[in-house]
């Protein structure tokens, strides 16, 4: 668990340096009122750009900082669907997982049935409006 430990305080160094680097770059990127319309339209869509970064990143963070103290807790690596132990590769690939791969597939595939079925019902919304 160490090894898995030491891997997520790594993930968790590199995701701040990052976040740090991005706000430097965007901060020192802002040109207020030098430029024209077409620059402050890339610097608009660079800080939304960054803005999703920040917010995947934060996202990423809380699934870090929740592995480290269910391992310091000594309930990592336990699926939170059916309770089996999730596999070490698994753990290794993607250490902060909180699935074994067989629960994982199952929600990726109830995933794609909800959006199926939202699609019908759109589909069928639409040529309702028609009639």
């Amino acid at each position: 668990m160490k090894e898995i430990k030491n891997k997520l305080l790594e993930m968790q160094t590199t995701i701040l340096e990052d976040i740090e680097n991005e706000r430097t770059k965007s901060a020192s990127a802002i040109t207020d009122d030098i430029g024209d319309d077409i620059d402050h339209a890339n610097e608009e869509r660079s800080r939304e750009f960054y803005q999703l970064l920040c917010e995947r990143d934060q996202q990423k963070l809380i699934q870090i900082k929740a592995a480290i103290e269910s391992i310091d807790s000594k309930t990592y690596g336990i699926c939170e669907d059916c309770g089996e132990k999730i596999s070490k590769p698994r753990l290794i690939a993607l250490p902060f997982t909180k699935l074994c791969i067989d629960c994982k597939n199952e929600e990726e595939r109830l995933k794609g049935v909800d959006k199926s079925l939202e699609s019908q019902v759109q589909n069928y919304a639409a040529s309702s409006d028609d009639v």
